[in-house]
Parts: C-alpha cells; sequence; structure tokens
C-alpha cells in the first residue's frame, strides 16, 4: 500500500517521524483480530514495524 499521509501513533517504531507520521514510501499491513493485538507489545496493523529501542 502506497503512503500517502498515513497517520501513525506507534511512537516506538523505527520508522516514526516526529511521533505522527510514517517516513516509508510504502507500507504493508497485516489483518488481525481484537484477541491477536493482547499478543503484541504495541497493538499495530502495519508489517513494517521495528522497535526503536529494541
Amino acid at each position: 500500500m502506497e503512503n500517502k499521509g498515513v497517520v501513525c501513533d506507534v511512537t516506538k517504531c523505527i520508522h516514526n517521524v516526529g511521533c505522527e507520521k510514517c517516513n516509508l514510501d510504502q507500507i504493508k499491513v497485516t489483518e488481525h483480530t481484537a484477541t491477536d493485538s493482547k499478543n503484541v507489545d504495541t497493538p499495530h496493523f502495519c508489517q513494517n514495524y521495528q522497535c526503536k529501542h529494541c
């Protein structure tokens, strides 16, 4: 998916700029249920997530 001004509030992600947007040209999103997000430290739909401090 082309990143056209996608707002991102996952501030722990290495691709997040200024705690508000993604700096990638394209992003990959995933589908999951509410129960899936309980097993993730920072719930998100983006497959490009990389932790800044990991």
